[in-house]
């Protein structure tokens, strides 16, 4: 870099318009990143989705110095355990090589390049790279300091002055003051902090003229800052693409405040130059001495395989995982497709999320009678933003690749009132509670006083949380109940939320997309999703990912309140969808860290129905706990003590979460009844009879599909690299600004999940890092014509993202998707 005098005036060759567009290209670089309060799964590298897989991956490695692959120590000891089986492992180890003839070639002694390539995936030491360091740069860390003032949420005791100016405008004005800038600049930053062009536009493009970037490579250079703090430049993606507008009110930031910085702080000479990747050793000499060939000459396949990267081998073991999942279930799905069963009225038809943590509560609570279930997106396909009682903020309860059309409101239902005031009152005298208790622990004068006050009062609550924290969650609950049934959306009211129309069809695209049988059961249950834990800043990743990280049972509650409407009834009945008279929609959630069962609005249900109900909620038990006994063996402890777990303050794992999926299935249930997916598989609904046009098939591979291939990549990437694509241990983690977590006491926000989420306590992985693998029982043409008309698909899939796999109807033949590097090959 060719650092101008402080002083010196510099004139920009680009405009404030050709500068935004570079921003807005260099801003891809990393994802939006949602807030705590609704965290949802994003693909860390979405920003490389335009590039071949692994492709991407390395690019991505060296943006962020990250690792490419999981170390082979990890995956060895998922061999062990027979989470990935050693001839599927050989079977991708071939495919690397290039296929039979040239894997079995001759490379040594009575040795094929498939034996050395084996020998040092599960028996060589892994050669040493020099590892990456997380500790940020001293330019890192002041920026990410001013970023957590400017973007708090209150949880400062002083907001930072000069909010409304804009992210750069207000640290331009505050920095001068910071010793931390005095000693990271020196006298030659000050003097140019003073001198640059107070626009960020503008001063980006004085930043590129002073450091000398060659025409062209401008999008490249400013993507390396964004990429120094992929955290905070995530969050204000979020700010300015997703959130609602009043988020930001009154303290407005962009992509390029944030650049503006960083070329001030690199004009400064503040900024370290980007480190160069060390070169991977060759593995030649431990290869030699394992076969005895240390006196033999070495062939020229013994160099290519023995010179190998490692994130090569790692990418072999991920692909052998993939080939585990892929067969077993591809072979299962085409035996079933040839005897399908005979159809038969079910006592009760539950509609669930296709969360994978639905998949074993499904196959539970089927073995209970005579029950059917089902598979839809979480959100119930309701575009809704809730308001709820008391909240000052809306809840977007849908997935984030739309956008909000309905505003409904969460009021008292009529009767209830009282029930309803109650607990808002309860709700106010606990935030008044915690507001006056937070002012004066952060106050100078009186923290001290407040801590002699309380401490007595917080001791005896923190061991009744640690000792008895059920009965601790009682007690609390008796001063702050959780929110009760008595308040529920309202619909209807002098300007009624939805149409007729709109809820016919809200209804309808349910019935189609997921192949409901008709005519329905007598009852038939939507059940949504949600978790629990205490004390956990990840609460929200335990949610509904549909419903933009918040539990599902409100939509629910809505689109049974539709379903059992007559004029939408008779609606339906004219487009040839015909509900039983007799049947009763309920709504119902799903707690997957205790596996209850809530029924909603159980006054609703007619008499007539009662034994319908009490069957079912008795079902519902019992599977709840026969899911508790299995999830509990996964997590090294007893059923009961995850109801314990859920209500302990110092619980690091109250569940997995999703930690573990691998597949994404669409088809009718009978395909996959008979078979245990562990918990591992999105299972969405389709029924291809009823979708002659492909329309209902579009949907589901390009909205509900997507999303699980963002949870998938956030899982796979924070297994490879928990530093850098996860966030770390959360026992050394803080809330900042009421937004997300850093590891220690300051630094970037990390993008992903915790390594509790993934690893068990003696760092073996719980999570196999592999890529989403889709499976569709559909005719071949026409999921091809499906794929062709949609790029995102044709990314995904042609790039090696997604593997699919396509199970014909009538044939029960399998055929799997081929990348573009494989058709171009041919």
């Amino acid at each position: 870099m060719n650092m101008l005098s402080p002083m010196t005036a510099v004139d920009p060759i680009l405009s404030r318009t050709e500068v935004a567009g570079l921003v807005a290209l260099a801003a891809r670089t990393v994802p939006p990143l949602w807030p705590l309060e609704s965290a949802i799964a994003v693909n860390p590298l979405a920003g490389f989705e335009e590039l071949p897989f692994h492709e991407a991956v390395a690019a991505a490695a060296s943006r962020f110095g990250a690792r490419q692959a999981l170390p082979l120590a990890q995956w060895r000891a998922l061999l062990k355990a027979g989470r990935v089986d050693e001839a599927a492992l050989r079977r991708a180890a071939i495919t690397r090589l290039g296929g039979l003839e040239t894997a079995f070639a001759n490379a040594g002694p009575d040795l094929t390049r498939v034996d050395l390539l084996m020998a040092r995936l599960m028996h060589l030491p892994e050669p040493q790279v020099e590892a990456h360091t997380t500790q940020p740069s001293p330019a890192a860390a002041f920026l990410a300091k001013w970023c957590t003032a400017f973007f708090d949420q209150g949880q400062a005791a002083s907001p930072m002055p000069d909010r409304e100016l804009g992210l750069y405008r207000a640290v331009l004005a505050l920095a001068p003051h910071d010793p931390d800038f005095r000693n990271l600049a020196g006298k030659a930053g000050r003097q140019l902090m003073l001198a640059v062009p107070r626009d960020p536009l503008e001063a980006i493009a004085e930043g590129l003229v002073a450091a000398e970037v060659e025409a062209g490579a401008e999008e490249a250079y400013l993507a390396r800052f964004v990429a120094q703090l992929p955290g905070w430049a995530g969050h204000i993606r979020w700010r300015t693409e997703n959130a609602d507008p009043e988020y930001a009110a009154g303290a407005p930031a962009t992509m390029a405040d944030l650049l503006a910085l960083w070329m001030l702080l690199d004009r400064a000479g503040a900024v370290p130059p980007p480190a160069q990747a060390a070169a991977a050793p060759d593995a030649g000499a431990d290869l030699a001495a394992h076969f005895g060939l240390a006196d033999v000459p070495w062939s020229k396949a013994f160099r290519e395989v023995s010179a190998i990267e490692p994130a090569v081998l790692g990418h072999i073991f991920m692909e052998a995982a993939e080939i585990n999942v892929r067969d077993a279930i591809s072979a299962h799905l085409q035996k079933a497709t040839l005897s399908p069963p005979q159809a038969a009225r079910p006592d009760a038809q539950v509609v669930f999320c296709i969360d994978v943590r639905s998949e074993p509560f499904r196959r539970a609570l089927e073995a209970q009678g005579n029950f059917a279930t089902l598979g839809y997106a979480g959100f119930f396909g309701l575009p809704i933003a809730l308001h709820r009682h008391g909240a000052a903020r809306r809840n977007r309860m849908l997935p984030v690749l739309l956008a909000p059309q309905y505003d409904v409101t969460e009021a008292p239902a009529p009767g209830r009132e009282a029930e309803a005031r109650a607990w808002a009152d309860a709700q106010a005298r606990a935030r008044r509670a915690a507001g006056l208790f937070g002012s004066a622990k952060q106050g100078a004068a009186t923290a001290f006083a407040t801590a002699e006050a309380t401490g007595p009062f917080a001791g005896l609550a923190m061991a009744a949380r640690t000792v008895a924290p059920r009965l601790a969650r009682r007690i609390a609950a008796a001063f702050a109940p959780p929110r009760p049934e008595a308040l529920a959306p309202q619909l209807h009211g002098e300007k009624p939320v939805f149409t007729l129309e709109e809820k016919a069809g809200y209804a309808a695209a349910m019935i189609r997309l997921t192949g409901l049988p008709l005519p329905t059961a007598r009852l038939v249950v939507l059940a949504g999703h949600g978790g629990c834990a205490v004390n956990n800043p990840y609460a929200a990743a335990l949610d509904c990912g549909a419903c933009g990280g918040h539990a599902g049972g409100t939509n629910a509650r809505i689109l049974a309140a539709i379903l059992n409407e007559g004029q939408v009834r008779a609606t339906l009945l004219e487009q040839g969808l015909a509900i039983a008279e007799d049947s009763v929609f309920i709504a119902a959630e799903h707690n997957t860290t205790t596996d209850e069962m809530t029924l909603f609005d159980r006054a609703s249900v007619p008499a007539s129905h009662a034994q319908d109900l009490a069957r079912l909620e008795a079902a519902l038990a019992k599977a709840g706990q026969a899911n508790r006994e299995r999830r509990a063996q996964l997590l090294g402890r007893t059923a009961d003590d995850l109801l314990t777990g859920a209500a302990h303050w110092g619980e690091v794992r109250p569940e997995w979460g999703l930690s573990g999926n691998a597949a994404f299935i669409v088809g009718e249930r009978w395909l996959t009844e008979d078979l245990d997916l562990d918990g591992r598989a999105f299972l969405h609904s389709y029924d291809w009879r009823q979708d002659e046009d492909g329309s209902a098939l579009t949907t589901i591979l390009t909205a509900p599909m997507v999303v699980a291939q963002w949870i998938n990549c956030q899982y796979l990437f924070s297994t490879l690299d928990n530093e850098r694509y996860g966030s770390g241990d959360k026992t050394t983690q803080n809330v900042v600004g009421g937004i997300g977590v850093v590891q220690g006491n300051g630094g970037d926000l990390k993008v992903g999940l915790p390594r509790q989420s993934l690893f068990h306590d003696d760092g073996t992985p719980f999570h196999v890092p592999q890529r989403l693998i889709t499976f569709v029982h559909a005719p071949i043409a026409r999921v091809e014509a499906v794929v062709a008309a949609n790029d995102i698909l044709g990314r995904l899939f042609g790039k090696g993202w997604v593997h699919l796999v396509v199970i014909d109807p009538e044939t029960g033949k399998a055929r799997q998707w081929r990348r573009d590097d494989e058709l171009a090959a041919n």
